[in-house]
């Protein structure tokens, strides 16, 4: 099953090029040394480990499949560790239904294949976890020790895993309790948290208080995590928690349906437990210490949202929840098989195949025909050859991100200045120009106002053409430029796939004016 999953997992990192996250993240650790790396790093919403970890890796390749190698290995590390955890709370048949869907299941390996910080967050988190069973276990102080090891390191991956080691944390207080353990344990664990709360310290006063309250943060809360998050005077609370529940599920699953099953699934998991129906280890925590480590990261994943400090539900932000959603899922099914190890896989992988085959895609999402490498070396072919060199080339942030990513061959990107309110830099005999990162994606109205700010600080005469460029997830700006005004009837745009599009303006034309209520793009990303 392991190798089945690394398997699946490489070929989803093989033949695409990188969207537009991960060529931020590229750019954010291509620096000529690590400190400035580590600068650079502190202007994202995550912690700084995963910049470091690519900036020395950069040195090994930076191909797309070699970029994406490391979430590669830390996504299949994880599915084993699962397994370990899962082996020693409740068995091999529920450790290796639980194995099934981490290796398996269609949103895990696709965020196991890009460059980011989810599956670092998950294998040392899982590590933490399961080391800190060894402790309780053996009574080992070393063992403790290393547990809170992991889990600083899951901290440092992802701000998710501060939700994961409170959770940890308080379920470790009560198998403390209640088993007595040396002195030279307990004391290890009380150094373990006492270090984890510096930490957290440090990222705060360093990281978290200086970006909490940036556009980027208030971007999140009001457009494209506005779901996830519980708006005040906008609903009840209760209705929240369990809509955004459904859709947790409905993302880990990667199917409506099957999503919407596996939450009462999770449900009937807690209820054998608690019920005493699941077989279990003789020794280890007791059937309520269980339910209360299943459902604890739940709770203060809940709170977190209702108070507006994490978002909650159908998005990748909460994956870190897929550890105890998947355990309460394989006890449901390992009880429902009889715990009959054959049967319960029958039901496992002919669920997983079900949400292959009827998947639910989840904006924003590329197709793979439209991320491949082939559409990518149409486009620069298409710039080098088609595009005269005089030309401007105009982008929005991400799509600049990812030009810059291309043509200057995974070169650092050296901004120079130029035009003011504007991040501009030559590549491959281009000169690209593209919105500060307050801007990451072109809607109408932000697209004539930046035109308008180009043309007055550019220097560009009325014969002057300059190409727009958009590259991502979505790229509706031509198509919402045609519908919303007539001046664009005739806009010619060349298009490679469907996330890469460019079309040529003449700095002179007249512009019109966006009327209210027609400046948003009908194509706003969801969740």
């Amino acid at each position: 099953m392991l190798t089945a999953g690394f398997g699946l997992r490489l070929w989803l990192a093989s033949g695409t090029y990188l969207n537009p996250d991960e060529a931020l993240h590229f750019f954010i650790a291509n620096r000529s040394s690590a400190s400035l790396a580590y600068k650079a790093s502190l202007t994202m919403a995550h912690p700084p480990l995963m910049m470091l970890m690519l900036y020395w890796w950069k040195s090994l390749g930076t191909s797309e499949i070699m970029l994406r190698l490391p979430s590669v290995l830390a996504g299949s590390a994880f599915c084993w560790v699962f397994f370990k955890w899962l082996a020693k709370l409740f068995g091999p048949r529920v450790a290796l239904v639980g194995l099934t869907f981490a290796a398996l299941l269609a949103p895990l390996a696709f965020l196991s294949t890009e460059v980011r910080q989810y599956e670092f967050m998950l294998l040392f988190a899982m590590g933490g976890a399961y080391l800190l069973e060894l402790a309780l276990e053996k009574r080992s102080a070393a063992f403790m020790l290393a547990s809170a090891s992991c889990f600083y390191l899951a901290m440092l991956s992802h701000y998710s895993a501060l939700l994961f080691v409170a959770a940890l944390g308080v379920y470790a207080v009560v198998r403390l309790f209640s088993e007595r353990p040396p002195a030279a344990v307990a004391a290890a664990w009380t150094g373990g948290q006492a270090g984890a709360l510096a930490l957290l310290g440090f990222l705060y006063v360093t990281h978290i208080s200086k970006i909490a309250h940036t556009t980027m943060a208030a971007q999140a809360f009001d457009s494209w995590l506005y779901k996830s998050y519980f708006h005040h005077g906008q609903g009840n609370p209760i209705v929240f928690v369990l809509v955004r529940s459904f859709s947790f599920f409905q993302f880990l699953l990667g199917q409506s349906i099957v999503g919407d099953m596996a939450a009462l699934m999770f449900v009937a998991g807690l209820v054998f437990l608690l019920w005493g129906k699941i077989a279990r280890p003789a020794t280890g925590p007791s059937s309520s210490q269980l339910a209360v480590l299943l459902v604890l990261p739940f709770l203060l994943n809940w709170a977190a949202a209702l108070r507006g400090t994490y978002p909650y539900g159908g998005t990748r932000h909460c994956v870190f929840l897929a550890v105890f959603g998947l355990t309460g899922i394989s006890l449901c099914i390992v009880r429902v098989a009889g715990g009959r190890a054959a049967r319960a896989m029958v039901i496992s992988l002919a669920l997983i195949l079900l949400c292959w085959v009827f998947r639910s895609i989840r904006h924003p999402y590329i197709y793979r025909a439209d991320q491949s490498h082939a559409q990518m070396e149409r486009t620069l072919t298409f710039i080098r050859e088609q595009m005269p060199p005089s030309d401007l080339v105009l982008a929005d942030y991400a799509s600049g991100i990812e030009l810059g990513h291309y043509l200057c061959q995974q070169k650092p990107v050296a901004y120079d200045g130029s035009i003011p309110g504007f991040l501009a830099f030559a590549c491959g005999g281009r000169r690209i120009v593209s919105t500060s990162h307050d801007l990451w994606a072109f809607n109408t109205q932000m697209f004539l106002e930046e035109w308008g700010h180009l043309v007055a600080n550019g220097r560009l005469k009325p014969d002057d053409q300059v190409w727009v460029a958009q590259v991502g997830w979505l790229v509706p700006l031509a198509d919402d430029l045609k519908e919303q005004f007539p001046e664009f009837q005739q806009l010619q745009v060349q298009s490679f796939g469907k996330s890469i599009q460019f079309f040529p303006l003449k700095a002179g034309q007249t512009m019109p004016k966006p009327a209210p209520g027609t400046a948003t793009s009908k194509h706003a990303v969801q969740e």
